[in-house]
Order: C-alpha cells, then sequence, then structure tokens
C-alpha cells in the first residue's frame, strides 16, 4: 500500500496548487452492485463457480500534465513495466498489486484479486464477497470525486490542507449528482439526506401513511400517491362515487353504497326508481316488479297470476285467446274456435257419443258406440239376418235360415236327421224315419201296396196294378167306369162320387167357383190349402188367427194397441234409452215408446262377477226415471222391459258407471324442456288409483297415460316435446273407471339448437352449422367473439328456418367461442356454445421476382398470424417428381425464397403455406415457366474458304426450333432457322478471310433461350502466280 499512498498525496497536492493546466483523464471499468452480471465487454469480474476461480479487475488510467507541481518520484518513462507472475504464483496470493507507469505524465493503478477456484467453496451471494463488492464501489466513488476535484479547477470545495492531506466528499449513493458548487449531493426525486441514501416520499404522505422505499404505504382510509385521499369504507358501485370517504349517490339511490333505492325491494332489480315508484323491465310489473306480466293482458278473459293467465270457463291458451269446447271434446276432437269437429266414431256437443256402424241398418239401436241389434237381426252393424237359436250350433245361417250341418235338421238345427229325410215320405223322429202309410224301410224308400193288393193285383212301386175288373188302391174294389175319373169311389162296380161331383163316372163338379184353385172339392166343399179360407177358398187367412190380440186383415194382423208381430204375440219393446245424469249414488235414465204399454220394469246390476240385481216398476205412462243407493265408482247394466198384460217386451239396455269425485290441487312444481313435474291434493276415499294423462294440444293422437297407485300425489313426465302445449288430466280409477278429470294445461321450454358444429374454419371465416329446436320457435341468436375477450362479441338474430350461418371478419390463429339459443316470444332457451380455432391466413401477394432456366425466385407478403415456417411446395405442370422446402419468415413484411434444381422451359405450379407447429394455413398459388437453357457447347467442327461447319448439344427443354445468327466483321447480318431436332449446321455462301460472330438461340413459341455465341473465320482465298 505504500506505492499506493505516495500517489495519492501527490494527486492531492496537485489539486491544492490548482494549477490552471492541470487535467486528469479517467478511464474505468467499474463493476455495479445492481447488475453483478454485466455484459462481457465490460467484464471486470468473474462470478465464482465450482471449477472457476474469481478475479476482479480495476483498472485507472490519471493523465497529469508536465507543468502540474504534483510529481512522482518513479523511474524514467523508459523504465520497463513490471511483470506478472507467473499463473502458479497468482493462484496462491489472495492479492496481487501491479503499478505501471508508461507514457508521459501518465499514472495507472491495477488492482487484481484472484480468490482461487473452490478455495471458499461459495458463490456470489457469501456476505464476504458481497462485502468486498461493497468496498470497491466505495474505492470507485472516492477515486470518481477526486477526479471531479482534480479536472474542475475549482478546488477541493473549501476543504482545509492539513498535515498534507486532503479529505475527499462522500459519494451521492448511486441517486444523486455531486455539485462543486454546493459542495453538496443534489438528490434524485424520491431521494433525501446527505448522500442521497433515504427515500422521499411526496408530502410525506401527508401524515397519513408511512414511506417505505419511497413509496407512501397509506393507512386505512386513506389512498393516492401521497395519502391525500380519503377513501369510502364501503365501494360505492355504479350508482355513487366518493367524495370526502362518503358515497356521493346518484338521483334515486340511497344508503352508505348507494345500493338501495326509495322504491319497494329496491324494485328487485328488475326495473328502475322514479319518484318513489318501480318502473319496471319487461316483462315485470307490480309495486316492486315481483310480478310477471301475462301476453296480451289475458284478454281480459281470465285473471294473471305470476304471468299465467288463469282463464275463465269457455277461453283457454297462454293469453286466454282460444275458445274451448264442451268437455274438451272428451278427447275425441279437435276445438275449432269453441266447437268440437269429432273423430271418426265419435259424435255430440262434446264427441262423448259414440256412433254406429252404418247407423245399425235401423235394424236395432245404438248404446256406447255398439248395435243392440233387434230381433231377428245380429253383426257389427245388425245386417246380418239372425238365425233361430244360432242354429244350435249345428248349422250355418245364411239368410235368416239355418243351412244345417248333416245329421240335423229343423229350424233351428235341434233335430237329429234322418236318412235321405226319410225321401219326404214320412216323419223324422229323434233320428229315426216314421214312414208315412204306403212306406217302408229305414228311409222310408219302399213303397207299400194296400192290403198287398188282396190278392187281385201285383204291386208295383208301391201301387197296385188291378188285374181286370178291379181296381182300387188294394184292388178290392170292383172297377167303375172312367174309374170315376177320380173324383169318387168305385163301390161294387158303381161310382160313388165326391161331394161337388155327380155322374156315372164323377165327371161333374159341384163345389162353388172349383175352390177358385185354391183348394179341393170333396163332397162339395172347397177344401182351401193353407194360407186360405172362404167356401170358395178365396179369403187370406193370419198366422195363428192373430193370438186373439189384433184382427185380420187381408191376410196381415193388425195388433191391438201395445202388442206387435206377424202374429201379434210380442210386446212392443222401449228404445232410446238415454242416460241423462249420473251422480256418485244416481243414474237419471229416460226411453221412447210410440205405444201405450201397463207398465216399465227397470232391472240394474253391477257388471262385475257377484253383484246383485235389483229392479223397479214405473206406470206406462212415464218414461223416464232416477235409480238410487247406488255405489259410487261401479258400472251397472241397466235394462227398461215394457210390461202388457203381463208379458215381457225385449229389453232395452245401457252401461252406466256412477261418479268418481274430481281430484283437487292439480298444480305443476317444475316445467323444463322435456319434462314437467306434477303435484295435486290426496283423495280420502276408496278407490283403486290414478291416471295422469298428458296430451299434445296440437295432435289428434299421442296421449300419454300414466297409471299410479294410490298412495302418489306427485309425478314426473319426461320424453315431451320442447315448447308445446299440454293438456294434463287426471282422474281417479276404481274398478277400471274414471272418475272426472281434473285438468289444467302447461307449455314446456324451448329447446336450444342441438348438434351444433363449426366445420369449414378459415381464416377469417367459419361456418356454424346446427339442427333446428324441437319446439317450433321465431328465430335463433347467434353470439361469437374471441374467447380472451368475452366483451368483444357480436350478436346476429336469425330466422327459424336458419340451420347455418356464416361468421366473417374472423381474426386468424385465434380461438372463438360461439353459443346458440332460440327464442320465440319472450321466451329463450338455455344457449348451447362450441369452441372453434380459425386456421392460419395464408401468405399474400404470392409473385415470381426473377426466372433462370433452373430457379425461380418468390416473394410474398407474410402472414397476419405469428408462424414457424412458410412451407413450399411445387412440380411441373405436366406431371413429374415434386419437391417441398421450408423457409423460414422474413425479417419484415414480405419474404423472399429461391427454388432451384428446376428444369429448363417447364412450367412449375407452385404452392405457400404457413406453418405453426402441426397447423398449417391454406396454400396461396402461382404458375411460372422457367426460362429455356441455351445449347451447349457450341463449336466450329469444320472451315472453308466460304463455309463454318457448327456443332452443339441440344438443351434440356423441349424446342421449336433453333435461331442461328452470324455477323461478320464488316458488320454484315444473317440469320437462319433451324429444326429443333438440329445439332449441327454449315453456314455457307460466307466471305472468305472473314472473322464472323455465331450465335444459336433455342426457341419455343414466342420464348427464347440466351444465346450461345462463337467466333471463326473463314479460310484465306489463295491465288497461283506463274514464275
Amino acid at each position: 500500500m505504500g506505492m499506493k499512498g505516495f500517489l495519492l498525496r501527490c494527486l492531492t497536492v496537485a489539486l491544492l496548487l490548482q494549477l490552471s493546466t492541470a487535467g486528469l483523464v479517467k478511464k474505468v471499468i467499474r463493476h455495479r452492485r445492481e447488475a453483478l452480471m454485466p455484459k462481457k465487454t465490460q467484464e471486470n469480474v468473474t462470478v465464482p463457480h465450482p471449477d472457476q476461480p474469481v478475479v476482479f479487475n480495476h483498472v485507472y488510467n490519471i493523465n497529469v500534465p508536465s507543468t502540474s507541481l504534483c510529481s512522482v518520484d518513479l523511474d524514467s518513462p523508459g523504465a520497463t513495466e513490471l511483470k506478472h507472475k507467473s499463473a502458479s504464483t497468482d493462484m496462491q496470493n489472495s492479492e496481487h498489486m501491479e503499478h505501471t507507469v508508461d507514457g508521459d505524465n501518465q499514472i495507472v493503478f491495477t488492482h487484481r484479486i484472484n480468490i482461487p477456484k473452490q478455495a471458499c467453496g461459495c458463490d456470489n451471494q457469501v456476505p464476504d464477497i458481497k462485502d468486498i463488492l461493497n468496498r470497491l464501489e466505495m474505492l470507485e466513488s472516492e477515486l470518481s470525486s477526486l477526479r471531479e476535484q482534480c479536472s474542475s479547477g475549482a478546488g477541493c470545495c473549501g476543504a482545509q490542507v492539513t498535515a498534507g492531506e486532503v479529505s475527499t466528499k462522500p459519494y451521492c449513493n448511486g441517486h444523486g449528482n455531486w455539485s462543486t458548487d454546493t459542495c453538496s449531493c443534489i438528490c434524485e426525486p424520491g431521494w433525501k439526506g446527505p448522500n442521497c441514501t433515504e427515500p422521499e416520499c411526496p408530502n410525506d404522505c401527508q401524515d397519513q401513511g408511512r414511506c417505505v422505499d419511497g413509496k407512501c404505504e397509506c393507512f386505512e382510509g386513506f389512498g393516492g400517491d401521497d395519502c391525500g385521499i380519503e377513501l369510502c369504507l364501503l365501494d360505492c358501485g355504479d350508482y355513487g362515487h366518493c367524495v370526502d370517504g362518503s358515497c356521493l349517490c346518484e338521483e334515486g339511490f340511497i344508503g352508505q353504497d348507494c345500493t338501495q333505492t326509495n322504491c319497494l325491494n329496491n324494485c328487485l332489480g328488475r326495473g328502475r326508481c322514479e319518484d318513489d315508484e318501480c318502473v319496471c323491465d319487461e316483462p315485470w310489473t307490480g309495486f316492486d316488479c315481483s310480478e310477471l306480466i301475462c301476453p296480451n293482458d289475458c284478454y281480459d278473459r281470465g285473471r294473471c297470476i305470476n304471468g299465467t293467465c288463469y282463464c275463465e270457463q269457455g277461453y283457454t291458451g297462454e293469453d286466454c285467446s282460444e275458445l274451448t269446447c264442451p268437455g274438451n271434446c272428451n278427447n275425441r276432437g279437435t276445438c275449432v274456435n269453441g266447437q268440437c269437429v269429432c273423430q271418426t266414431g265419435y259424435i255430440g256437443e262434446d264427441c262423448s257419443k259414440l256412433t254406429c256402424p252404418q247407423n245399425c241398418n235401423e235394424r236395432g239401436h245404438c248404446f256406447n258406440g255398439k248395435c243392440i241389434c233387434d230381433p231377428g237381426f245380429e253383426g257389427e252393424d245388425c245386417s246380418i239376418l239372425s238365425c233361430p237359436e244360432n242354429c244350435s250350433n249345428r248349422g250355418q245361417c245364411i239368410n235368416g235360415e239355418c243351412v244345417c250341418d248333416i245329421g240335423y235338421q229343423g229350424e233351428d238345427c235341434s233335430e237329429l236327421s234322418c236318412l235321405n229325410n226319410c225321401q219326404d215320405r214320412g216323419r223324422c223322429v229323434n233320428g229315426q224315419c216314421v214312414c208315412n202309410k204306403g212306406y217302408a224301410g229305414e228311409d222310408c224308400s219302399i213303397k207299400t201296396c194296400p192290403k198287398d193288393c188282396m190278392g187281385r193285383g201285383d204291386c208295383v212301386d208301391g201301387k197296385c196294378v188291378c188285374f181286370v175288373g178291379f181296381t182300387g188302391k188294394d184292388c178290392g174294389q170292383l172297377t167303375c167306369p172312367n174309374d170315376c175319373l177320380d173324383r169318387g169311389h168305385c163301390v161294387n162296380g158303381q161310382c160313388v162320387c165326391h161331394k161337388g161331383f155327380t155322374g156315372e163316372d164323377c165327371s161333374e163338379k159341384t163345389c162353388p167357383k172349383n175352390c177358385l184353385d185354391r183348394g179341393y172339392c170333396v163332397d162339395g166343399n172347397c177344401m182351401c190349402y193353407e194360407g186360405f179360407t172362404g167356401p170358395d177358398c178365396s179369403m187370406l187367412t193370419c198366422p195363428e188367427d192373430c193370438q186373439n190380440q189384433g184382427h185380420c186383415e187381408n191376410g196381415v194382423c193388425v195388433c191391438n194397441e201395445g202388442f206387435i208381430g206377424e202374429d201379434c204375440s210380442g210386446v212392443s219393446p222401449p228404445k232410446d234409452l238415454t242416460v241423462v245424469e249420473v251422480t256418485p249414488e244416481t243414474v237419471d235414465v229416460s226411453w221412447e215408446n210410440e205405444m201405450r204399454v201397463t207398465e216399465y220394469l227397470i232391472t240394474y246390476v253391477p257388471t262385475a262377477p257377484g253383484g246383485l240385481e235389483m229392479d223397479m216398476r214405473v206406470p206406462g205412462d212415464q218414461k223416464t226415471t232416477t235409480i238410487r243407493e247406488l255405489e259410487p265408482g261401479v258400472e251397472y247394466l241397466i235394462s227398461v222391459f215394457a210390461v202388457l198384460n203381463n208379458k215381457r217386451s225385449l229389453p232395452v239396455s245401457a252401461r252406466v258407471a256412477t261418479h268418481l269425485p274430481e281430484p283437487e290441487g292439480l298444480k305443476f312444481k317444475s316445467v323444463r324442456e322435456t319434462s314437467v313435474e306434477v303435484q295435486w291434493d290426496p283423495l280420502d276415499i276408496s278407490f283403486d288409483g290414478w291416471n295422469l294423462i298428458f296430451r299434445n294440444t296440437k295432435e289428434e293422437d299421442g296421449e300419454i297415460l300414466n297409471s299410479l297407485g294410490r298412495p302418489e300425489t306427485t309425478f314426473e313426465q319426461s320424453g315431451l316435446g320442447p315448447g308445446q302445449e299440454y293438456e294434463v288430466k287426471l282422474e281417479v280409477v276404481k274398478n277400471n273407471k274414471r272418475g272426472p278429470p281434473a285438468s289444467q294445461n302447461v307449455i314446456t321450454m324451448i329447446d336450444a339448437p342441438s348438434q351444433v358444429d363449426v366445420r369449414d374454419v378459415t381464416d377469417t371465416t367459419a361456418l356454424v352449422t346446427w339442427f333446428q329446436p324441437v319446439a317450433e320457435v321465431d328465430g335463433v341468436s347467434v353470439s361469437y367473439g374471441p374467447s380472451s375477450d368475452p366483451a368483444d362479441r357480436k350478436l346476429v338474430e336469425l330466422s327459424s328456418t336458419d340451420t347455418q350461418y356464416h361468421l366473417g371478419g374472423l381474426t386468424p390463429d385465434t380461438q372463438y367461442e360461439v353459443s346458440l339459443s332460440a327464442r320465440r316470444g319472450e321466451r329463450t332457451s338455455a344457449p348451447v356454445y362450441e369452441s372453434f380455432l380459425t386456421d392460419l391466413d395464408a401468405p399474400r401477394d404470392l409473385q415470381t421476382v426473377e426466372l433462370t432456366d433452373e430457379s425461380i425466385t418468390l416473394e410474398w407478403k407474410n402472414s397476419q398470424a405469428p408462424v414457424d415456417n412458410y412451407r413450399i411446395k411445387y412440380g411441373p405442370l405436366s406431371g413429374g417428381e415434386h419437391g417441398e422446402l421450408l423457409f423460414t419468415p422474413g425479417p419484415k413484411d414480405t419474404t423472399r425464397a429461391k427454388i432451384t434444381g428446376l428444369r429448363p422451359g417447364t412450367e412449375y405450379g407452385m404452392g405457400v403455406t404457413a406453418v405453426t407447429d402441426e397447423r398449417e394455413s391454406l396454400p396461396t398459388t402461382t404458375n411460372a415457366v422457367t426460362a429455356l437453357d441455351s445449347p451447349k457447347d457450341l463449336r466450329v467442327a469444320e472451315v472453308t474458304e466460304t463455309t463454318i461447319m457448327l456443332e452443339w448439344k441440344r438443351p434440356l427443354a423441349k424446342l421449336d426450333s433453333f435461331r442461328l445468327v452470324y455477323v461478320s466483321a464488316d458488320g454484315h447480318r444473317a440469320e437462319e432457322v433451324l429444326p429443333g431436332s438440329s445439332e449441327s449446321h454449315t453456314l455457307r455462301g460466307l466471305t472468305p478471310g472473314m472473322l464472323y460472330t455465331i450465335s444459336i438461340i433455342a426457341e419455343r413459341g414466342r420464348r427464347t433461350s440466351a444465346p450461345s455465341t462463337t467466333s471463326a473465320p473463314t479460310g484465306q482465298h489463295c491465288q497461283k502466280h506463274s514464275s
């Protein structure tokens, strides 16, 4: 340190003498604490590493003028520099100091501190190393101050020289500049103190905070750079601002945080408060905007409760705009303007009555959709004639007559038949023939003769062939003239004529009008055939003489009042039995009858097995009655008989079930797109269960029936259609009978578009497709924007028929989110989301900037999106080998790329795409044709005085021709066109001894190659001289 102290004293003396011509130049390589790793060009320290030594280098050069009185007693300028010790010696010393004097008036300070590798096993964070750095910085600061004092010529700021020592001023801690005028630091903003070491805060934080590292940390309730702003304890929100620690609210808002209004419940956030009254947003209303507005105010046909219209009787629909039909047409028809249009098979004002096929063809009456046929008819529409006892199941009924099976006979096939039907010669009794007189045999096929012809003739085919002189059936009579003409009988040879005949041979008739051929004359009286009567058989008879219950007129019975039938044997039955009213315990019925009868018998019995039949009677002039004391919810078969003279008619019947009570408290707990949860009150009677029915009001069919057990009072119906109106009915069920329903209508929520897909995505466009919602909607809302910025979104309203939308103006290589929702009136579905990433945009303005016969240079504008590389794919349009190259983007807005190794004269197609990771943009394309290559190796093969023979190799490109141009030395120019297949040619007619410049060019169409050129002289013309 002796040399260092000497130099410092010298410099101090020089400064005190204030030499006007003195000057110092310092070159310092500094190490700053703020950055322990300076650039390599300014290193003066190596950071500790286990395998490397630590070296500090500091060099100070101070030039002192020759006139300075501050001299140094050192060797002459030519003194030899002290050499460095060997590396091994350096490694053994912890500090090495070196002083060099070189050149006039130059003082050099060199400090080299070397810490050998792994000497202390530490890194640059160890406190010892930091201390060294701090001391070195202090040293640099002191030398800097010394330099400024010596170079300024202003002395040492009033410092007094004492015992040859000069004290230096402190540095400003890197946060200010030293002023020789004030001999103090001028601190930078934010710092104070003698050495600028104390942080300073604005306005000393207004005594409302503390200063930390030059910044105010405000106490609670204060803010701002200098803690001069008094903050509000509560956030004033969107409707106020903070003034002097309190929220100053906007008009209409009150409270410490300006969130309250003078309106009830703060309008529930569904409107604004004006003059202490809520002005509600759509679709809300009420004093505090708590009620939903009903569509069209229910058209004054119902009452509005929380946005739902409860329509008056006779009206229905979301806004009570539709007329209802009686009994809602009993689900057997559609309601059109308040009138039922019944389905096939139903009639009536409310479609409650079933129709019968062909109206039973007027051969019966219709009850509950089924024909109850009159006697003698059957079939679904009473069109078929019935047979007695259904032919006893022993034959077929054809047109009302039995065609009996083999072995049976009779009107109703109830009798056993006989062999061959007894040949119609007897009667069949229990399957055996009782033959008529004159016949015998098993089937009465054998004819017998009376008394075996008494031996007076032969029996032939059941008739006696009497011998001559005998006659009669049994040949027991003597023959008479003409055999009495069969009008009498022969007695002992004489005719005893039948009544009405006379004469020897009974040839004369005696009956009146010959019985009109409706009978035969016996002893003068007409024996009328069946159906005729009277002395001359001129009158028609009636069946069974009308049973004495009518009189016969011209063969037809005219029955007394109350009797009917062909023979007046039947009683006129009642008809058109109608159920007038039904209650849980009574049934009112009525009927019609054109005839007056004695009384009516009414029977009623439960249709379930084991029921007890009851009856009652009413006078014949009464056609209505009330059946009482019935059991609720039970089906009865009610029959009405007419009674006349103790005879019953056929009955007219009806099945009627007594009513069950109507359920109460039917309501909807939740309504979704495809499901509805229903709730109702329990029923305190005996019954089997519930029928819960859902019916789409716009569909004729498609009822959904849910049979539920008795304890159930809630049910969730799934599988419904979105946005559809359903009629929901609840019925009580007992003994398979339904009670009157409780009915409510509900509309399911509309569904969002489904199967949303984003396809055909490019760098700036995308196509969004979807399936239309199942529900009928007014339109679809499409919202889209970058996923990273929810505020930057665009909304598009589309019609309900749209199933796709083309998004345009997108940013390349950006993640987008698109959402779709359906809307119908004020209803909106839940949105459905889809995300997609736009493609890289393709390079733009691709163009060819340079062409050769084997290369093409392209240039394009770079993509908007950041890319890793550009890929060029190229190949000849005529086919052949293709190539692919990668190029990094150019430094500016454009990129240039050169494709080499191409075929001459060939048209290439080229596409450039942007590539990032595994993603690639669409290509930008162009076509270019390489130049034709020149003919190769053009040479002169042979020369004469007037000719030059040329040879060359053909180019690689396809050619049409060669153009050969040759110019003589005297400027004469000529050219020839040669076929493209040529490889040699001889120029003729040249000038002897003339130098020619020859060029050959390949041509194809309008394109030409670069020329190949050579020069050659023709031979000299030699003249012969005579000796």
